[in-house]
C-alpha cells in the first residue's frame, strides 16, 4: 500500500473502532427496557429498513441466485452475534465484553489458514497462543461487579462464538465476494434477513415497552442508534476495507474497540480492574503478532 492509501485504511480503522467501542455502551443501555432477544430484533429490524432503498436502487444487480450465500453473510456478520452479545452483556460488562471481541484477527486467522488455506508464519501462530491465553485469564480470574463469584463461562462463551462468526465473515467475504460493491452485498445481505424480523416487531411486546417502560424510549433511541451507525454505516465502510485490503488487516480494528468499551465502561461507572487492562494487553500483543507476521501473496 501507498503511504497515503495506508493512512487511509488507519483512518478508517479508527473511525470504526470508535463506532464498534461504542456499541458495547448503547447494547448496555438497550438492555435497561428490552430482553436480549428484543436487543437483538431491534437492532436486525432497524438495519433492514435502513437498507431497504438501497435493496430496491440495486434490485436488477442481485445475485438472486446466489440469496441463500447473502443471507449467510447477514446471519454471520450481525444477524446471530446481536443475539449471542446482548444475551452475554446481561451478565459482563461492556467493558469486558469489547476486551473478548479483540480475538477477532485471531479467528480470521485461524479460519483462513485452515478453511480457506492462507498461507501463516510461526509468528501468527505465536500470536493465537498468546491472544487465546489472554482470553482464558479474563473468563477465568474477571468477577462481576456485584458478586464475588465468577461469572458462568457461558456467557463470555457467547462473545467468544460471535467473534468466531465475524471471523467467517471476514473470510468469506474475501474470498466470495472480492468484486461486489460494499453497499450492495450489505443491502442485499440485510434486507434478507432484517425486512422479515422488522415486520415481526409490531407482533412483540417491544412497542409496548417502548411506551409503558419508564426508559423505554432511551433504550429504544439506543437501539436505533446502534442499528444505524455500528451496523448500516460501519458494515458498508467495512466491508470496502476489506476488499481493498484484506480480511486480517480489517480485522485489527480490534486492536482499539476494547479501548473505547473501557473508556464508555468508566465513564458510566463500571468498574476497570488490573485484571481487565492485563487481558487486553496480552490479547493485543497476540493480535499485534498476527498482524505483523502477516505473509503477503500475489492477488
Amino acid at each position: 500500500m501507498a503511504i497515503s492509501e495506508e493512512l487511509k485504511n488507519w483512518a478508517i480503522l479508527i473511525f470504526l473502532s470508535l463506532i464498534w467501542g461504542t456499541s458495547f455502551f448503547l447494547i448496555k443501555k438497550g438492555l435497561v427496557a428490552f430482553t436480549p432477544e428484543e436487543v437483538a430484533m431491534t437492532r436486525i429490524g432497524v438495519s433492514g429498513l435502513s437498507f431497504l432503498p438501497f435493496f430496491i436502487y440495486f434490485f436488477r444487480k442481485l445475485e438472486w441466485h446466489r440469496w441463500w450465500f447473502y443471507l449467510i453473510i447477514a446471519l454471520t456478520g450481525s444477524g446471530i452475534p446481536a443475539f449471542l452479545y446482548a444475551t452475554a452483556q446481561t451478565r459482563l460488562s461492556s467493558a469486558t465484553s469489547g476486551i473478548l471481541n479483540s480475538i477477532i484477527p485471531i479467528f480470521t486467522l485461524i479460519i483462513g489458514v485452515f478453511i480457506f488455506k492462507n498461507l501463516t508464519s510461526r509468528k501468527q501462530v505465536l500470536g493465537s497462543v498468546i491472544g487465546f491465553t489472554g482470553v482464558a485469564a479474563l473468563i477465568l480470574l474477571d468477577k462481576p461487579l456485584d458478586s464475588a463469584e465468577s461469572i458462568p463461562f457461558i456467557y463470555p462463551l457467547l462473545i467468544i462464538i460471535g467473534t468466531f462468526l465475524y471471523g467467517c465473515n471476514l473470510n468469506l467475504i474475501k474470498v466470495f465476494f472480492q468484486n461486489v460493491e460494499p453497499i450492495r452485498l450489505s443491502a442485499f445481505s440485510f434486507v434478507l434477513l432484517g425486512l422479515p424480523v422488522a415486520m415481526y416487531i409490531p407482533f412483540t411486546a417491544i412497542p409496548e415497552k417502548i411506551v409503558s417502560h419508564a426508559h423505554g424510549a432511551s433504550s429504544f433511541i439506543a437501539l436505533v442508534v446502534l442499528a444505524l451507525m455500528s451496523t448500516t454505516l460501519a458494515l458498508i465502510i467495512f466491508y470496502k476495507l476489506v476488499q481493498e485490503t484484506s480480511a486480517v488487516f480489517a480485522s485489527t480494528v480490534a486492536y482499539m474497540i476494547p479501548i473505547v468499551a473501557i473508556l464508555w465502561g468508566v465513564f458510566d461507572g463500571e468498574f476497570i480492574g488490573w485484571m481487565h487492562i492485563a487481558s487486553m494487553a496480552v490479547i493485543l500483543v497476540g493480535v499485534y503478532l498476527i498482524r505483523s507476521g502477516q505473509v503477503n501473496v500475489p492477488e
